[in-house]
């Protein structure tokens, strides 16, 4: 589980900026925590703020920091680093690296993992692990020393000294000695590999992500799940079809197999058919099923379609997910029901995490969510910064009606409207 992202000098995150999933001492909705050494770690945090005030930013920083760290294996010598994008409003941070950091408990302990890097090279590296209540050093890492690998003893000297050797300035270490096989960095790494993941809000995106899901459902397991998050929301769509092609990638010209195989095309991608089942009544109450193509849903239909396979996977694997402007086109009384979800133990035995950005004012209350559940973004238009806080910070009481609060500019993160006066000037 994630207890805590920091992101610094990235996009409009210019100064350090924490995302706290590390519950406070609040005992209201305990459903929504689970209990972790002394501590509680947060099941849900969503994300408020006005338009362009760096909600997608917080989003695109998470998703840099986990695919720099998931492709660093696969980079070539030389090859830059394009996901890392600096604060560029001032000089000075456009040359400076841009720092993520992870914490998170897996495998029953806690971890800490973070590295700063430029588009060309990584500057810096580091692997902490808590084995009792204070942490141990793995590797530390820092290209600007002379000696650039530094480890707690000469037991870990010994294994992973060696293994720097075949790292390179644009990789990470973390990667690299995990794909030599070194047990001391396996399971933080498998974590970001397959344990965290970020989703933008673009339903053909996900279908990249989900079609395989889809199509590998050979108990029906997720047609089961899928229907019933289709009824839960008031959708008379009562089952679907799927459907499968494999199709060359155009430009791409065919490979020639030995002559008594013929000749096939590169198989480099997929074409899916979907096909949602409606049941039609009549004014006899005869009950018809008609078949409608995914692509002539609503957009709304198409976003629950293709994120089911994701709440599930979640569900099943105790997976921290990000998704972005998770409302689009969701009706507000189902995005409370999904996130709720989230924070049903009897649905979430894994406790998977759901860290959503919103516009959804139904979840602005404190009967559903905890005050340390609830996050603003909010942009200082002279600088282009944007700075990140907890409702928590406010301390507001539990029957405040924070919903009228936050749009009346208590909490900031909201647009500050003109009244249209200047528009013909």
């Amino acid at each position: 589980m994630l207890l805590q992202f920091s992101v610094e000098n990235f996009r409009s995150f210019k100064e350090r900026t924490v995302l706290s999933l590390e519950g406070s001492s609040d005992k209201n909705l305990p459903n929504n925590v689970v209990e972790f050494d002394k501590g509680k770690i947060l099941k849900v945090a969503v994300v408020f703020g006005a338009n362009a005030a760096g909600k997608s930013n917080l989003f695109l920083a998470l998703t840099a920091a986990i695919i720099t760290v998931k492709r660093s294996d696969s980079r070539q010598v030389g090859e830059p680093l394009f996901s890392i994008v600096p604060y560029l409003f001032d000089n000075k941070s456009a040359n400076k690296p841009t720092s993520f950091e992870f914490v998170f408990v897996a495998e029953g302990k806690k971890y800490v993992y973070g590295y700063s890097a430029t588009n060309k090279k990584i500057c810096t590296e580091y692997l902490y692990v808590y084995n009792s209540s204070r942490p141990t050093t793995i590797f530390e890492r820092d290209e600007s020393a002379e000696e650039k690998y530094t480890f707690t003893n000469q037991g870990l000297k010994a294994k992973l000294k060696p293994l720097t050797e075949r790292n390179t300035e644009n990789k990470l270490f973390l990667a690299t000695a995990t794909a030599w096989n070194a047990e001391e960095t396996k399971i933080p790494m498998m974590w970001i590999a397959n344990s965290i993941n970020t989703y933008d809000s673009n339903y053909e995106n996900a279908l990249n992500i989900t079609g395989d899901m889809f199509e590998n459902d050979t108990d029906n397991s997720l047609r089961r799940f899928t229907n019933n998050i289709l009824k839960e929301a008031d959708i008379n769509i009562c089952d679907y079809e799927f459907e499968s092609r494999d199709v060359p990638l155009e430009g791409i010209p065919s490979i020639i197999l030995p002559k008594q195989q013929g000749t096939v095309p590169e198989i480099l991608g997929k074409e899916y058919k979907i096909t949602a089942k409606h049941i039609i009544e009549d004014e006899k109450g005869n009950k018809t099923i008609f078949p409608l193509g995914m692509q002539l849903e609503s957009l709304g239909t198409q976003k629950l379609f293709f994120m089911s396979p994701i709440i599930k996977k979640a569900f099943e694997t105790g997976e921290t997910v990000f998704i972005d402007e998770f409302d689009k086109s969701i009706h507000p009384m189902l995005v409370c029901y999904l996130v709720g979800l989230f924070n049903n133990p009897e649905v979430n035995m894994k406790n998977a995490q759901l860290i959503i950005s919103t516009h959804a004012m139904s979840l602005l209350n404190l009967n559903d969510l905890r005050r340390d559940q609830i996050y603003f973004v909010e942009k200082d238009q002279k600088t282009g910064v944007s700075e990140l806080y907890s409702l928590d910070e406010f301390s507001p009481r539990t029957r405040e009606d924070v919903r009228k609060a936050y749009l009346l500019g208590r909490y900031g993160s909201v647009p500050d409207l003109g009244m249209g006066d200047g528009l013909w000037d």
